[in-house]
C-alpha cells in the first residue's frame, strides 16, 4: 500500500488515524510539529501526506508543499476541526483536499483510496480490491 506521513498535534485523533491506516495496510509515519515533519521529509518521500491545518507558525499546506517540491505526485489532505474557507481556497489552489476531521477515523481511507486509484490509472470509484497491485 502507500507510505503516508501524518502531521498532527491531536494525540487522540492521531492514534485513531494511525490505527486505521495500519489496519488498511498503509505504512504510516507521524510528526506532531512542522519541524519534525520537515526532518522526516529529509529522510523519506511519502506517497501521501495528511497534515493539520494549524501547525504552530505554519499550516499543513507548508509541509505538503515541501513534500511536493521533491515529489510533485504526492497526494495530500489538509485537515481542520471546523470549516475554514480561507484554508479551503488555499488548498484548492494547490490541488489539495481540505477535510474537516471526521468523527469516524475510517473516513480517512476514502480520499486516500481515490488518490491511489487515480495514480494507478483505475477508476476512482472502483471497489475491486482483488485486482493485482503492481509496484
Amino acid at each position: 500500500m502507500s507510505e503516508i506521513l501524518v502531521v498532527s498535534n491531536d494525540g487522540v485523533g492521531l492514534a485513531a488515524m494511525l490505527s486505521v491506516l495500519d489496519h488498511a495496510g498503509h505504512h504510516a509515519h507521524y510528526a506532531s510539529t512542522f519541524e519534525d515533519a520537515a526532518r522526516l521529509l529529509e529522510q523519506r518521500s511519502p506517497d501521501f501526506v495528511i497534515a493539520d491545518g494549524r501547525l504552530g507558525a505554519f499550516n499543513g499546506l507548508h509541509i505538503i508543499m515541501r513534500a511536493r517540491a521533491a515529489h510533485p505526485e504526492t497526494g495530500a489532505i489538509v485537515t481542520t476541526t471546523k470549516k475554514d474557507r480561507g484554508l479551503e481556497a488555499d488548498a484548492r489552489s494547490l490541488n489539495v483536499e481540505c477535510m474537516v476531521k471526521p468523527k469516524n477515523p475510517e473516513e480517512w481511507l476514502e480520499p486516500i483510496t481515490k488518490w491511489a486509484a487515480r495514480t494507478s490509472g483505475q477508476h476512482p470509484d472502483s471497489d475491486n480490491d482483488s485486482a493485482p497491485h503492481h509496484g
